[in-house]
């Protein structure tokens, strides 16, 4: 738990630049396991995916530590115990299950933010990608490009959104749509 923690902390402590900074200067300068940047192999994407998800699993984990903390006092998971239920059982089918629910509207969440995030990884690691794009197109002043950016933007929040309702209502039945 208190490794969890600490790996929660420095996650969310490190920006995404500074953590790919990092990434490049460990693994592909200092111990030459990885390529510095491009797009070729496998390879090229492991360093750019750590520096992505840095933050946002960190904060996914320290929102489903704090959830399950919280389901876990609850009187349904007490009474599932006194049952006589296999913990395994109390924990997947009861407590985490009801725990999801605010993990499903970080994750909602953070899949708009990702891109922000994109655009400073796909610069630190010489990506073509869409936050580049958008970088370009601002740089350049190419007014169609951003606008398209934006526009697809908009509709990734909007495909958030209707996704993590339709989890809602996968996971808890009591959300689901009455008739």
């Amino acid at each position: 738990d208190s490794v969890g923690k600490l790996i929660a902390l420095l996650g969310l402590s490190m920006p995404s630049f500074w953590l790919g900074l990092l990434l490049i200067y460990f693994f592909a300068v200092y111990l030459h396991w990885l390529p510095t940047s491009g797009r070729g192999t496998a390879a090229h994407v492991v360093m750019p995916a750590i520096a992505l998800s840095g933050y946002f699993t960190a904060a996914h984990m320290r929102l489903t530590r704090s959830s399950m903390l919280d389901v876990l006092g609850s009187d349904y998971v007490k009474l599932a115990r006194l049952k006589g239920l296999p913990e395994s059982r109390v924990l997947v089918k009861h407590a985490f299950k009801n725990a999801l629910i605010p993990v499903v509207t970080l994750a909602g969440i953070n899949l708009v933010l990702m891109i922000n995030v994109a655009v400073v990884v796909e610069t630190v690691f010489a990506w073509p990608g869409i936050g580049r794009l958008l970088y370009e197109g601002i740089e350049f002043r190419d007014f169609p490009v951003v606008q398209t950016v934006v526009l697809l933007g908009g509709v990734m929040v909007i495909a958030a959104n209707l996704t993590v309702d339709i989890l809602y209502a996968c996971i808890d039945p009591r959300i689901r749509l009455e008739r």
